[in-house]
């Protein structure tokens, strides 16, 4: 008597059928072929799941969507089965259409498995930990995020990305789905990099060892300048998102504030003087993360420097003068020896100048020219100096005023006019 058919066997016809009917299936690449008549493939394809994701480089968007249409059909059915056959207690195949016997997986390993299902080497939780770890430090990795990251990474490791890159593919892809917020914004300046590459300019997105370690050594930069309340995360975030290397913010760092630190009282008190209301944090925030503003307030530094230079020489420079020396690449290092040899010329000549025009002294020969004929080596200053030391020499040649003349005419040497 033919035994009565239970619902197992039920069960398996059913799933024989669909079998059958997925192997009837023509592949994606197949159908191509019939629809465009010539061969898709550039290189071989060996997966289904790779010439899925290839579909988007076919232009014809008809094309596109069949195909699209069609693998979806082939990844339900193929969901199907699978959940059929493991209700029975069987693992099944779809890339080679076999089953095997399910094998039951102590719940401790199945933890560490991917929640997606597993066809490439499997990322290990305790060595993507330690690797997050030496990235990040083990505070970070110890965050209840690092669950969904592990995820995100696994699946790129899955197909063959190296642990690294698997992680730097995970930062966009968490931004993307809004997935992370806590560690896409630990990156923020990677994205803001990217718009601003996105958008044509020559810029270098680093990845995120790069971008941490970008960081820590600018954050070095800022404590030993005594700005270590600004080596923070939102600001270096905000730092690194402008662009600028590591070298281009020390170079900042020590062309103003080192400057600055380091000069002499008459030039901390012009910079005082000239920026009243400015910190040394509203100085560093303005020159790091600012774009129109930073060459600006350097230039302004180093004018200050510039007055201070004249200053000690007893000298009075103004705004103006002082800019355009700065544009000429003076600073009060290198302004200092130059102002010593105007305050050395400029009474005699005011006095000469003033004697012969009838003019006031500080109008008859302004610091200007003297400046002029000292910094710039003006060849009319300094022709101007050399008549004006003749003409008095013979104007007092003789008499007891020769002293005076040739105490001018020492000055004028020293300008190369004798």
């Amino acid at each position: 008597m033919a035994r009565k058919p239970t619902a197992a066997d039920k069960l398996a016809k059913d799933l024989e059928r669909q079998l059958a009917a997925l192997n009837a299936q023509p592949s994606p690449v197949d159908v191509v072929r019939n629809i465009t008549n010539q061969t898709v493939p550039t290189r071989e394809v060996n997966t289904y799941e790779e010439a899925v994701s290839r579909f988007s480089e076919i232009k014809d968007p008809t094309i596109r969507a069949q195909l699209e249409k069609l693998a979806g059909t082939v990844t339900t059915r193929t969901a199907d089965v699978t959940q059929k056959y493991a209700a029975l207690g069987y693992d099944y195949n779809p890339a080679t259409n076999t089953v095997t016997q399910k094998v039951t997986t102590p719940l401790s390993q199945q933890q560490q498995l991917p929640s997606t299902a597993v066809t490439g080497p499997v990322l290990a939780r305790d060595f993507f930990i330690n690797t997050l770890s030496l990235l990040m430090g083990k505070e970070e990795a110890s965050k209840p995020y690092v669950s969904e990251l592990y995820r995100l990474v696994s699946g790129f490791y899955k197909d063959g990305a190296t642990i690294q890159d698997a992680i730097n593919l995970a930062l966009y892809q968490a931004q993307q789905e809004k997935s992370i917020p806590e560690f896409t914004n630990r990156f923020s300046g990677i994205f803001k990099l990217q718009e601003r590459r996105a958008k044509g300019e020559a810029i270098d997105v680093p990845t995120i060892a790069e971008y941490i370690r970008s960081q820590q050594r600018l954050g070095d930069v800022l404590r030993q300048s005594a700005l270590g309340d600004l080596a923070n995360e939102t600001f270096l975030n905000t730092v690194m998102g402008t662009g600028k290397s590591v070298d281009e913010s020390t170079a900042i760092i020590v062309d103003v504030f080192d400057l600055i630190d380091n000069a002499p009282p008459v030039f901390k008190a012009q910079v005082a003087k000239s920026m009243p209301s400015a910190t040394r944090a509203d100085l560093a925030k303005a020159l790091l993360t600012g774009t129109e503003g930073v060459k600006e307030l350097e230039r302004k530094v180093k004018k200050a420097g510039v007055i201070a230079a004249g200053t000690a020489q007893g000298l009075d420079i103004s705004d103006e003068l002082a800019s355009g020396l700065v544009s000429k690449g003076q600073t009060f290092g290198t302004a200092g020896a130059q102002f010593a040899r105007v305050a050395q010329i400029l009474p005699t000549a005011q006095k000469l100048t003033s004697f012969e025009t009838g003019i006031a002294p500080e109008k008859a020969y302004t610091t200007e020219q003297a400046v002029a004929a000292t910094f710039d080596q003006s060849a009319a200053e300094l022709q101007r100096l050399a008549d004006l030391a003749e003409r008095e020499r013979a104007r007092l040649s003789g008499s007891a005023g020769t002293a005076g003349s040739r105490s001018f005419a020492s000055q004028n040497r020293g300008l190369g006019l004798i």
